[in-house]
């Protein structure tokens, strides 16, 4: 068996390596298991290296080695190509292009305007676009609402 595709967004990275928040736990599980694969591309990790590191993360005191080495459990694709859905926030597109692209099963987010598009990429592409605590596990439904 092929090992179902998630996209973490960004949100997503912050809830595991930054807030530790135990939600993402069992997805981490799923992922350093090798039951979920994760793919990832350069602007997502440079989008990453952007933003955990500002000042208001200071509080969290995210550990430098786990925010610095989180993409070492990705796969890597190409930058994907536009898809046919489109995110109200620039910066979230990728997210939504790449799930579309590459035949994702799960994006995970936070972000209202990827949540937003859940129903379109249900139906389009069978991608679940929810968040951390929405999933269910790799059951046959897990994830879908």
């Amino acid at each position: 068996m092929i090992a179902p595709i998630v996209i973490l967004d960004t949100n997503a990275l912050l809830d595991w390596r930054v807030f530790k928040d135990p939600a993402a736990q069992p997805i981490v599980d799923g992922i350093l298991s090798g039951q979920l694969r994760w793919l990832a591309c350069p602007s997502m990790e440079q989008e990453w290296h952007q933003v955990w590191p500002r000042s208001y993360f200071r509080d969290w005191q995210p550990d430098p080695m786990l925010t610095l080495t989180v993409f070492q459990h990705a796969e890597f694709a190409a930058e994907p190509p536009r898809g046919p859905l489109r995110c109200k926030d620039p910066d979230d597109q990728v997210f939504i292009d790449l799930a579309l692209h590459v035949g994702a099963r799960w994006l995970f987010s936070k972000d209202a305007a990827l949540l937003k598009l859940a129903g379109r990429a249900r139906k389009l592409a069978g991608l679940n676009v929810i968040q951390l605590t929405q999933w269910s596990g790799l059951g046959d439904n897990a994830g879908s609402p």
